[in-house]
């Protein structure tokens, strides 16, 4: 049986997420204050295997590298992501076992950034959830004109194509959670 604990960022409008099981779990988006996470995993008794980055964050300074090296897990971000650490780059369709039955899936989503990647969790072969980052959002999507003013338009045009992707590739009960649109100036309208 997989769990999934809601870490809230509120001055930030951003949430983080401890999903997986009693072997393994999986931090997504981590927050600056790394002390959280640490804690939900202790109080679960599992061991956090991966850290993973939807996109690297205009909005906040993440908090993925410090976890990883502090916890020995495997710090996956997007491979289109230009970072000057060590880090293992994640592509559409790789997947990593957290659990026994639990399996994370990479997504790609651009749109929000042009290498931003969706996480889908699935639990003996079915989605329950999906980590969506700054792309698909409760009620609106993420904002594509962020990263550059040039972009925005090719942006937006595959924001849209990410979103009907993960609504049509998504069942109906498929938890989604999203890391911005809580109070975020990343969303494209009121979340």
């Amino acid at each position: 049986m997989y769990f999934v604990d809601t870490i809230e960022v509120p001055g930030l409008g951003n949430r983080s997420y401890l999903a997986g099981g009693p072997q393994g779990a999986v931090v997504v988006d981590p927050p600056r204050d790394i002390d959280r996470m640490i804690t939900a995993a202790a109080r679960r008794g599992t061991r956090i295997a991966y850290v993973v980055e939807t996109h690297v964050h205009n909005d906040y300074v993440t908090g993925g590298l410090e976890l990883a090296r502090l916890t020995g897990a495997a710090y996956l971000v997007p491979a289109g992501a230009r970072v000057a650490y060590e880090r293992v780059p994640v592509h559409d369709g790789d997947t990593v076992k957290i659990d026994a039955e639990l399996t994370l899936r990479a997504v790609a989503t651009p749109g929000h950034t042009p290498h931003h990647t969706a996480y889908v969790l699935e639990e003996a072969g079915r989605a329950v959830a999906a980590f969506t980052g700054g792309s698909l959002l409760i009620g609106t999507v993420g904002r594509p004109d962020l990263v550059e003013p040039r972009l925005t338009d090719e942006l937006a045009r595959a924001q849209h194509a990410s979103v009907r992707r993960l609504a049509d590739a998504l069942p109906e009960e498929t938890e989604v959670l999203p890391t911005h649109g809580f109070g975020s100036f990343c969303s494209a309208g009121r979340a």
